[in-house]
């Protein structure tokens, strides 16, 4: 098989990867493997053979069990990969938070996902991998991405990333009465009282989720 002239890649490599990105850049989130297959009229089989060498080469991330969840590790692309009339920005994945370690530091970076600006607006963000399924009612499930927009304040009602004890989690603010508590959206679990934690502090509001399929 020939090689593509990016950085290495196999011509099987090198389209599905482009196929990946333009995708993103048309529709703002990632495409399945059914979805690759059919546009390159290929089998899903042949895809999930490239994808995963394609992530071996730390060209893309995936997360196990998650049909739209593949990010572009743009360290390794030598560009952006741009679409008319679509504005893309890079958000950066967090993954396991180092306890000790600034939340934002490079430690805690797994990759990058592109993101179509139109969807989340202006300002700073990243994306926070859901582990769990405290969330479930609110239409979050284990391992999916949510893109929050960095602010150290919320509203009532919104739904938050929130460090505890230097781990990160995803709850529904509430402010009642003087006192702080964080909601989850399953009711196997309790309320999480943080009115008077020295160790909680918002990390940002939720705007949106890619969610798995």
């Amino acid at each position: 098989m020939t090689a593509s002239k990016q950085n290495g890649l196999t011509e099987s490599q090198a389209k599905v990867l482009k196929t990946v990105s333009d995708f993103i850049a048309e529709n703002g989130y990632s495409p399945t493997a059914k979805e690759i297959a059919e546009i390159l009229n290929v089998t899903q089989t042949s895809v999930f053979e490239q994808l995963s060498r394609l992530e071996k080469k730390r060209y893309i991330t995936r997360q196990k069990g998650a049909a739209r969840t593949i990010g572009i590790l743009e360290q390794n692309c030598e560009k952006t990969p741009k679409n008319d009339g679509v504005k893309l920005v890079k958000v950066p994945v967090i993954g396991t938070i180092a306890a000790g370690v600034p939340i934002f530091a490079d430690e805690n970076m797994e990759g990058e996902i592109l993101v179509d600006e139109s969807n989340i607006g202006k300002g700073r963000f990243f994306a926070l991998r859901v582990r769990g399924d405290s969330m479930i009612n609110a239409g979050i499930n284990n391992g999916d991405l949510v893109i929050i927009k960095r602010q150290p304040l919320a509203e009532n009602g919104d739904i938050i990333a929130a460090l505890i004890e230097s781990e990160a989690t995803l709850k529904r603010l509430s402010l009642s009465n003087g006192e702080v508590f964080l909601l989850p959206e399953n009711e196997k679990y309790s309320p999480i009282n943080v009115t008077c934690r020295e160790d909680f502090r918002i990390l940002g509001k939720m705007v949106t989720t890619v969610t798995v399929l």
